[in-house]
């Protein structure tokens, strides 16, 4: 335990000198400046709002603004983490349904890896790999 006697007292009569803000300081205070909800809910305080409308731009470019950013940090963290998520393609899809095409009743016990390799095959073949494969030997 520190001592009373051990720290200056605080005192109104005798204020403390005050500084100059350093570099750092400056941008705390300005970044405190940005209009901030009151409530500690970014979601709420979002759709409590009017709608916004990020135009001909996109979501993701609307979310990516510093603007957006500072008034909802956490808000527009998730959006851009959801955003950039590229969407799934019908190519997947498509090789599964061949490999289900594959392995019939029949053919059951085929080891993962030789289907994985067929199906391999079977894309590069149509989409024209192996011929430009064969082509350069």
């Amino acid at each position: 335990m520190i001592p009373p006697q051990a720290y200056p007292a605080f005192s109104y009569d005798n204020p403390p000198e005050l500084k100059e803000l350093d570099t750092f300081d400056q941008i705390a205070l300005s970044l405190r400046s940005v209009a901030r909800p009151t409530s500690e809910d970014e979601y709420k305080d979002y759709n409590s709002q009017d709608s916004h409308s990020p135009g001909k731009m996109g979501a993701l470019a609307w979310w990516l603004q510093d603007a957006q950013r500072q008034r909802w940090p956490r808000l527009a963290l998730m959006a851009i983490n959801i955003l950039s998520i590229p969407p799934m393609s019908n190519k997947p899809e498509r090789v599964f349904s061949g490999a289900r095409r594959t392995v019939t009743w029949d053919r059951g016990q085929i080891e993962a890896e030789t289907i994985e390799l067929r199906e391999c095959l079977k894309h590069w073949k149509r989409s024209g790999i192996l011929n430009k494969f064969f082509e350069s030997c």
